[in-house]
């Protein structure tokens, strides 16, 4: 996948959902449960069905020496649950630990606010490193070994398919914060841009030789962080829920509808 493209659809996807929840506050507070039930069961399809697979079995992603892939999955889980003491688990759909006032309505602060910006931001550059890594080649060792196209643009539609349902939760944040929108949109591109800057810094490091070793096991990491955020959102809320038996509907339909697409 072209380079520039991947970084244009993935800043132009999360910004026009961004703006559009702006300016549709009211239709995308309504449709926010459903769309990030779908996208997160969407994105759980792919990890389970694609990427986990060939992370494991493909001789070209685990020929580095003496990996072992599943520690740095739960490294992943682990890096996730710290960041969300910063981000307080907006990457699930909601924001926890909201302070009350006496009126009952939420009181959030400046600290609130960018601590849990720096959450967010930090995660999507993680995220976005290994956007790039198995584009062109490896130098694994001193032998260039071609990367799997179909496997890097698999974890390209994970990540936008993760990224859109935040973008909506986010941006709902900000409205509900009252802060200016002129500040709301500057903090929300900057959002936006994380991920892409992140994979820009991947594509730098793959040149570097130091990094061979650590390449994969950075999939995995990132692979770990998706993997927490998709079953602890679908396993955390909704079972509790009132709608139980409709949210149950859309995770078949996500997961049914990555099958379908990357079948």
């Amino acid at each position: 996948m072209n380079t520039w493209l991947v970084i244009g659809v993935l800043f132009g996807s999360v910004s026009i959902v961004g703006i559009l929840t702006l300016l549709f506050e009211s239709f995308f507070s309504k449709i926010k449960q459903y769309v990030t039930t779908i996208g997160v069961s969407f994105v759980l399809s792919l990890i389970c069905i694609h990427i986990l697979p060939e992370l494991f079995s493909n001789p070209k992603l685990s020929s580095i020496d003496n990996p072992n892939l599943g520690v740095y999955l739960l490294i992943g889980f682990l890096i996730q649950i710290i960041l969300e003491l910063f981000s307080r688990g907006i990457e699930h759909g909601h924001v926890h630990g909201h302070e009350h006032n006496h009126e009952g309505g939420l009181e959030i602060t400046n600290k609130v606010i960018y601590t849990l910006f720096f959450g967010l931001c930090v995660h999507a550059f993680i995220e976005g490193i290994p956007l790039f890594i198995l584009e062109g080649a490896h130098h694994l060792g001193h032998t260039h070994v071609n990367a799997s196209q179909g496997f890097s643009a698999i974890f390209f539609w994970a990540i936008v398919s993760h990224k859109i349902p935040v973008a909506i939760v986010l941006m709902l944040f900000f409205i509900s914060a009252k802060i200016k929108k002129s500040t709301a949109i500057i903090l929300f591109f900057t959002f936006a841009f994380m991920s892409p800057l992140g994979g820009l810094v991947g594509t730098f490091l793959q040149d570097q030789n130091w990094f061979d070793s650590l390449s994969v096991n950075l999939l995995a990491i990132t692979s770990g962080m998706l993997l927490h955020i998709t079953t602890l959102l679908i396993f955390e809320e909704y079972h509790h829920n009132k709608d139980k038996v409709k949210n149950i509907l859309l995770i078949i339909g996500g997961i049914l509808l990555g099958l379908i697409i990357f079948s």
